[in-house]
């Protein structure tokens, strides 16, 4: 699974920059990168995926990936990772991870989170098969959520079922993570999904550390005005020094259990 981290900034047209905390060693296709870069990217992925057809079907190939990061950077996702692995201590794993920056309101205290996600997903928490958990980020505070959504055999999806599911639906991994300053006003949103659901714990400790640790240009550790410092050596991944108190997450012990 994805391990080294960097922060690069985002563009966006209305919210600035985003300081993102994120895996440097997966296969970004909302990457912030001219579409010449972009494409020759995408052509080696198509490439290297499937080497033995025709030229022409690799390049249709080439050309969907790119309507897609198009209609995905239309959309306002300013990351799309890809994770693929063959095989792994627990199987193949095929993981897509997005971030997004949405709009939070306003509030002077007690900003409910998980009221938020509903609003934005359009789907409640309350009653569901659902693990959530606040926690600190580095922006002020954050929500975790942990879900393996249903698919009815009719095709209905529902992204936190019913306690009451039926035994025929199948099930995927969702994780997701919002952070925001205390007061709201915006936040930036980190949905991953992955084929296999019992590999949604792992999936969300990668979520909850792209959400923990990314941060708006003009918002320091705290939520608070930026304290001058930028770039790469501010975030607050593992150390070498002193581990990792900073990075922040939901708790390993709590998403097992939920999930049990």
């Amino acid at each position: 699974m994805p391990a080294p981290t960097s922060t690069s900034a985002r563009q966006t047209p209305d919210t600035g920059t985003v300081r993102l905390f994120a895996p440097d060693d997966w296969f970004d296709l909302a990457a912030d990168i001219d579409e010449e870069a972009a494409h020759a990217r995408c052509t080696d992925l198509i490439d290297r995926s499937y080497p033995h057809r025709e030229p022409g079907l690799r390049a249709d190939f080439t050309a969907a990936l790119m309507a897609w990061r198009q209609a995905l950077r239309e959309q306002g996702v300013i990351m799309y990772g890809l994770v693929t692995v063959p095989d792994s201590e627990a199987g193949p794993a095929v993981w897509q991870i997005m971030a997004t920056v949405v709009e939070v309101p306003r509030v002077g205290n007690d900003l409910d989170l998980g009221e938020v996600v509903s609003r934005l997903l359009g789907q409640e928490l309350t009653g569901r098969l659902v693990y959530t958990e606040a926690y600190p980020t580095r922006m002020g505070v954050g929500l975790g959520v942990i879900s393996q959504p249903s698919m009815s055999p009719d095709g209905e999806l529902a992204l936190f079922p019913h306690p009451d599911l039926g035994g025929d639906d199948s099930h995927i991994g969702l994780a997701l993570s919002l952070s925001c300053p205390p007061s709201g006003g915006r936040g930036l949103l980190v949905v991953g999904n992955c084929l296999e659901s019992e590999q949604v714990v792992a999936l969300a400790g990668v979520v909850a550390l792209i959400g923990g640790n990314s941060t708006f240009d003009d918002e320091g550790p705290s939520g608070n005005e930026a304290s001058g410092h930028d770039g790469p050596s501010e975030h607050h991944g593992p150390s070498e020094h002193d581990g990792p108190p900073e990075r922040h997450g939901p708790s390993e012990h709590g998403r097992q259990e939920a999930l049990k």
